[in-house]
């Protein structure tokens, strides 16, 4: 099982949405401490994934001799990649 950490840009994000939709972003994260490469997808050109949830994407990066997943940034999927 990995474990998650989440950056400081990721929780202030988090803080500024609805609570409706910051627990179900959480609980999506930490649904995939299991088997994240089942729900992850590549970013090309990066060696970062993504994770969709709702209208929102997660940016991880999987430290796999770690077992960790940092969530490094989390947005709107319109606004996420620029």
């Amino acid at each position: 099982m990995f474990q998650i950490e989440i950056t400081e840009i990721a929780k202030t994000f988090l803080k500024k949405l609805q609570k409706d939709d910051a627990e179900i972003i959480l609980k999506k994260i930490y649904s995939v401490r299991e088997n994240p490469f089942r729900y992850l997808k590549r970013l090309q050109g990066e060696k970062l994934w993504r994770l969709r949830i709702m209208d929102y994407r997660a940016i991880v990066d999987v430290v796999v001799s770690m077992n960790k997943i940092i969530v490094i940034r989390i947005g709107h999927r319109k606004n996420i990649y620029n």
